[in-house]
């Protein structure tokens, strides 16, 4: 009998946990999937930086939406890692969350980042 998750495919978030164990291993990820790319550019920056310029290990904890944006708590690291995630989290009001396109923070009771499509 096949495993359970044999030939379902992987969300893009277990995809970005499989890519960077280290710097993901006991990270909380509740985002959409429209911030994927934002995070993948984070984590591979976060690498190569820790593997070429002898940054302190860095694990992110958490990455979640909040108040319309990416929050991204994490340990570890040096001032040039928090740039790093200070842009993500940046980059992250101005793209979908939903599908990765331009995307505005919506004004009202519940902020959310969105493109025209997904308002």
């Amino acid at each position: 009998e096949p495993a359970p998750d044999q030939g379902r495919a992987m969300t893009p978030r277990q995809q970005l946990r499989s890519r960077y164990p280290a710097i993901l291993a006991h990270a909380s990820l509740s985002y959409g999937d429209g911030w994927a790319g934002i995070m993948e550019a984070l984590c591979e920056r976060l690498q190569f930086h820790a593997a070429h310029n002898a940054m302190p290990p860095v694990e992110i904890t958490q990455a979640k939406e909040k108040h319309g944006e990416l929050s991204v708590n994490y340990a570890g690291g040096d001032t040039y890692a928090g740039g790093l995630i200070d842009m993500a989290e940046a980059l992250s009001a101005h793209t979908c969350e939903v599908c990765g396109k331009p995307g505005q923070l919506s004004e009202g009771d519940v902020l959310r980042t969105r493109c025209t499509e997904h308002r």
